[in-house]
């Protein structure tokens, strides 16, 4: 009998399960949004934004606030022949704002085929405020823009004194 307790407590001891926190768990639910991107299926890409979501595609020209709205810039921007589709996330810093608040900015690109080649969109930048409502991680914020290209170093005066 002491035996089958020693196993059971060994096993509660050593078998804890381990939950991630606000940071890991905002980051996680973000990652669907890239994979949700790859496909056609604006709807379930639609699904990760809260229905109050405010929203800057790259190509918006307002701020984006309803459901539909947000689906329809996905629909416009995404359908079509496009072949193969791979969204790219690079380096994301998350900043946990709250238990149920967390704010990622970081770069991605996307890559598809478009006329038989390869075409690549980016790198951009993109800020997203996550929030916990209920059980899931919706965005609550969005935010992509191409990355501005580095401005070349400046040219050095030329030494025009003789020596």
């Amino acid at each position: 009998m002491i035996r089958r307790i020693a196993v059971m407590f060994l096993l509660f001891t050593t078998c804890t399960p381990i939950f991630g926190g606000p940071k890991e768990d905002a980051l996680a639910a973000y990652q669907k949004f890239f994979e949700a991107f790859t496909t056609d299926n604006h709807d379930q890409l639609a699904a990760l934004f809260a229905p109050d979501a405010l929203f800057y595609g790259t190509g918006s020209t307002e701020v984006v606030t309803t459901p539909d709205d947000i689906r329809q810039y996905f629909v416009r921007a995404l359908t079509g022949k496009r072949g193969t589709v791979k969204a790219t996330p690079f380096t994301q810093t998350a900043l946990v704002l709250s238990d149920s608040i967390v704010a990622i900015s970081g770069k991605w690109q996307s890559e598809r085929t478009l006329d038989g080649k390869m075409v690549t969109a980016g790198p951009s930048r993109n800020t997203v405020v996550m929030q916990r409502r209920g059980n899931q991680w919706l965005i609550v914020q969005f935010h992509n823009s191409p990355t501005p290209k580095p401005k070349p170093p400046a040219a050095q005066p030329a030494d025009t004194q003789a020596r």
